[in-house]
């Protein structure tokens, strides 16, 4: 593996580490910051979510391991080193459309100044 992948899975332990932590202090302490009425997300769904990002850093580091790294899991083809570094924890070469869909993507519905409630505007 060359340099540049070793600098990924560099990012990957930094990652897992983190994510470790995280995990850690939202288990054992209760956060004052995690005010169901001031936030949206609750304790629960930050744990899903940390878990979920901890699974694909493992996963990731595991395929480091098994050679299989930076190629799609679809396909087989080799996946760039620029985008892996965008998203290091990508399977497929499919992962990066999601960033070009959110991007183009615009707002399904708008807000009316008079009205609270948003009216729909369908493609």
């Amino acid at each position: 593996m060359d340099d540049h992948y070793e600098a990924i899975r560099y990012e990957l332990e930094l990652m897992r580490e983190e994510l470790k932590t995280r995990l850690f202090e939202l288990c054992c302490f209760e956060s004052p910051s995690l005010d169901p009425g001031k936030h949206f997300c609750r304790k629960s769904d930050l744990l899903f979510h940390i878990k979920e990002e901890l699974y694909d850093v493992e996963y990731s580091l595991s395929r480091i391991e098994a050679g299989t790294y930076g190629f799609c899991e679809l396909t087989g083809t080799p996946i760039s080193f620029e985008k892996l570094r965008i998203l290091p924890t990508a399977r497929t070469l499919q992962d990066f459309s999601y960033k070009e869909q959110y991007e183009k993507k615009s707002l399904p519905y708008m807000y009316s100044p008079v009205s609270s409630s948003p009216e729909i505007n369908l493609p």
